[in-house]
């Protein structure tokens, strides 16, 4: 299964070996664009392989039910390696592609620890240094078809402290954490000689960004505490707050402004305290209005401070603020050399782009966000240093990690299925070509506010039909 190559780097080569006529496509990430697209595309016309540090897929829109323990973890993920799907897994992180070559170099993370959690490495920090043994082998996985679908980490605004003091919220690890941390503050709340004020501090939970998902998080937090713990914990009814902070002026800002109204109402009336236009300056460990280091020291409270109020004892703080892309987009997709002449088309002309090597390549991204921005059949982009457009013909990204030229659908799961099954089916008719672009379908949204009820926002001609299911 592997050969010796340069610098070290071992060839991996998939086992079954591709059948004649058969190509191999290389799918990094097993999230909703990288789990859909191994599923839906044809077994027969194409050895599919999929490289990720996690070997599962995670029903991420019940992760807060996990969270809670309405539901076990295990009933919200689904495994990637299995009998059925005949696919390919390989458990490792893409670290480059050479686009030229057609090749992937992967870094086996099987005993890696965090990889089921959010990463806590800052864009313009080298990586932590990790311990000998977490040091995976590399290897290179050669491919006929690439699709990136490696996602997004959570977005800190490089807000001081959030990134080793917060807890974030898009992985089955995230969320055991949070679990785990409110049942921790519950007892360090009963310790005998705890004082009040710790106790109160200990006993208010943070949730920043108010959003589908940090709004949900809020409601279910506070239906567990209500409902399960202070059945436990009687002595504690007084001392519990959840906090919701943004800083935007109203909950669900995406969704209708009726919605949205009856969204912060609903969740005031159930207990929940509500912060809106609120800046947060930095996250740390110790209680407020206290000099020193501030080590972490979980048998403690954490301290936010926000521009408008100053600083504020927590138990806990989710960090649930938005996406940004990761290190492997922003570092390993930038400078192409040498130019893919083979799979790459010119955009204007359709032909192969002349004299590619007269000037420099880069990945076509977004200025601002840093996004792969592909073409409307999802194919990743070049552009040179003079203004120059060239097509991978090989090349696709998914979710998170892309924009649409045309317009990019919300970040959500819905929109990240949907090109995933796109993608799929236009590579199993094997007419991408001659297919007209993804165009999203927007099936409308849900969020769940408490106490058993839920928002529902649907798409109709003349605008939006909003439900509120109490």
């Amino acid at each position: 299964m592997y050969a010796e190559t340069q610098a070290g780097v071992r060839n991996y080569t998939t086992d079954p070996a591709p059948r004649e006529n058969e190509e191999r496509v290389v799918i990094l990430g097993s999230g909703w664009g990288g789990w859909t697209v191994s599923r839906k595309l044809s077994p027969s016309k194409f050895n599919r392989t999929i490289i990720s540090p996690r070997s599962y897929f995670v029903f991420t829109p019940l992760l807060t039910d996990a969270a809670v323990g309405s539901l076990n973890f295990s009933e919200i993920v689904e495994p990637v390696r299995d009998r059925k799907s005949n696919i390919n897994f390989i458990q490792a992180a893409a670290q480059s592609v050479d686009f030229h070559r057609k090749v992937v170099t992967c870094e086996a993370s099987v005993v890696q620890s965090g990889v089921t959690e959010s990463t806590r490495v800052e864009q313009d920090q080298p990586e932590k240094q990790r311990r000998a043994w977490e040091q995976g082998q590399l290897f290179e996985v050669p491919y006929d078809k690439l699709i990136i679908a490696v996602g997004c980490n959570p977005r800190t605004f490089n807000t001081p402290g959030v990134r080793d003091n917060a807890l974030f919220f898009k992985d089955v690890g995230d969320a055991r954490k949070v679990k785990r941390r409110i049942r921790e503050c519950f007892e360090l709340a009963v310790m005998p000689r705890v004082t009040s004020q710790m106790r109160r501090h200990l006993l208010r939970f943070a949730i920043v960004g108010a959003g589908p998902t940090g709004t949900e998080l809020a409601a279910s937090l506070c239906d567990f505490i209500h409902e399960d713990m202070f059945k436990v914990y009687p002595q504690l009814k007084d001392d519990v707050r959840i906090i919701l902070y943004d800083v935007a002026p109203t909950v669900l800002s995406t969704f209708d402004k009726s919605l949205s109204r009856y969204a912060m109402e609903t969740l005031k009336r159930e207990g929940v305290t509500i912060k809106m236009n609120r800046h947060i300056e930095k996250l740390r460990w110790g209680e407020p209005n206290t000099e020193g280091l501030h080590e972490m020291d979980p048998k403690s409270c954490l301290t936010l401070r926000t521009k408008e109020e100053g600083e504020e004892g927590v138990g806990m703080c989710v960090w649930a603020t938005g996406n940004e892309i990761g290190p492997f987009v922003n570092k390993a997709l930038n400078t192409i050399d040498p130019f893919p002449i083979l799979s790459a088309l010119s955009k204007e002309t359709g032909s192969p782009v002349t004299e590619p090597q007269n000037t420099t390549w880069k990945v076509h991204k977004t200025p601002k966000v840093g996004a792969l921005l592909v073409d409307s059949h999802l194919r990743v982009q070049l552009k040179s240093a003079g203004g120059q457009i060239a097509v991978l013909q090989d090349v696709f990204a998914l979710g998170d990690t892309c924009m649409l030229e045309s317009g990019s659908p919300p970040a959500t799961a819905q929109a990240t299925s949907q090109e995933a099954i796109w993608l799929a089916n236009v590579l199993n008719r094997g007419n991408l070509d001659r297919s007209p672009g993804f165009s999203f379908k927007n099936l409308g949204v849900l969020a769940y506010i408490g106490s058993s009820k839920a928002l529902m926002q649907l798409p109709h001609e003349g605008g939006n039909t909003v439900f509120h299911k109490k």
